[in-house]
């Protein structure tokens, strides 16, 4: 009778339980995208009507440029945009989620570090009311949908997030820089 290898046996059962771990938490982050239901209120909608737009001052000038932000084309909880923007003015924005997963936007002022957003642990979500304040909040956009939208922003630095339930907590956030 052959003596059993057990470094082999030890190799088999780590990769079995490295594909569990993993099948596990591709099954959390499905439920964490059917299940989440945003609680908070939109602050503008998918218009680009200047009746719509949330104001930090009163009365900028329109910019030129539009500001385009692409969530989840280089990553699945990725946000793709400038690192800063020129002017004090009324931006338009573009949103396009590309992900299967549904995303949303959010433009937040806050003095907190970027990674250091307070969580609502009920609903895994940035608890938006201790984190500061939300300037722009697009609404849950399914895979290839688009938004416009404006939005004024004083010189500053500005999180960019997506609040579905865990996406903030896997790296969906970025900062920005108004000049």
């Amino acid at each position: 009778m052959e003596k059993p290898d057990h470094g082999k046996i030890i190799m088999e059962v780590e990769m079995l339980l490295k594909a569990r771990v993993f099948i596990v938490s591709l099954l959390l982050v499905a439920l964490m995208a059917c299940g989440s239901e945003s609680t908070e209120p939109a602050k503008s909608s998918s218009s680009t009507s200047s009746s719509e737009t949330t104001a930090v001052s009163a009365a900028q000038p329109a910019c030129d440029a539009e500001l385009t932000v692409e969530l989840a084309n280089d990553g699945p909880y990725a946000i793709t945009a400038p690192e800063s923007f020129q002017g004090d003015c009324e931006m338009t924005l573009a949103i396009k989620n590309y992900a299967v997963l549904v995303h949303n936007f959010r433009i937040l002022k806050t003095s907190l570090a970027l990674d250091a957003l307070p969580i609502d642990e009920a609903t895994a979500m940035v608890d938006i009311e201790a984190a500061g304040e939300i300037l722009y909040s697009s609404g849950d956009l399914e895979q290839e949908a688009t938004e416009t939208g404006t939005v004024s922003l004083d010189s500053g630095e500005y999180v960019l997030f997506c609040n579905i339930a865990g996406h903030y907590q896997l790296g969906m956030v970025k900062s920005f820089t108004v000049n």
